[in-house]
């Protein structure tokens, strides 16, 4: 179980930690930036690391030898939130670029002015 539990942590901090950091300083690949708005791309950083603490706290606290109940509590409490927060924040963000979108005056490619919409 504690091969498990290293190899876990490895892999969140490996993937996660990296992806979090660097799209929460506004770098993502050129078609997510075409896609999305910057501030939605460090939201998406910010939702990344709350998964990562998520993912890693019950990894930690059965590593630091937390008592059983105690950590069944904190599995059953935090984990689920940090999960559900990390979902919510992605929705959040992907609702926010598709209001924006929807207000934006449309463009003709054609003319030199940006057409009202009616």
């Amino acid at each position: 179980m504690t091969i498990f539990l290293w190899c876990w942590i490895g892999l969140f901090t490996a993937v996660l930690l990296p992806l979090g950091i660097a799209m929460l300083r506004g770098w993502a690949p050129k078609r997510a930036r075409a896609r999305w708005s910057p501030a939605r791309i460090r939201v998406q950083g910010v939702s990344a690391l709350v998964l990562y603490v998520g993912g890693l706290l019950p990894a930690v606290a059965d590593l630091a030898g937390m008592p059983r109940e105690a950590l069944d509590l904190l599995r059953s409490a935090t984990t689920p939130h940090l999960l559900f927060l990390s979902l919510g924040l992605q929705g959040g963000a992907a609702l926010s670029d598709w209001f924006v979108r929807r207000t934006e005056p449309l463009t003709d490619p054609h003319a030199t002015q940006p057409r009202q919409r009616d």
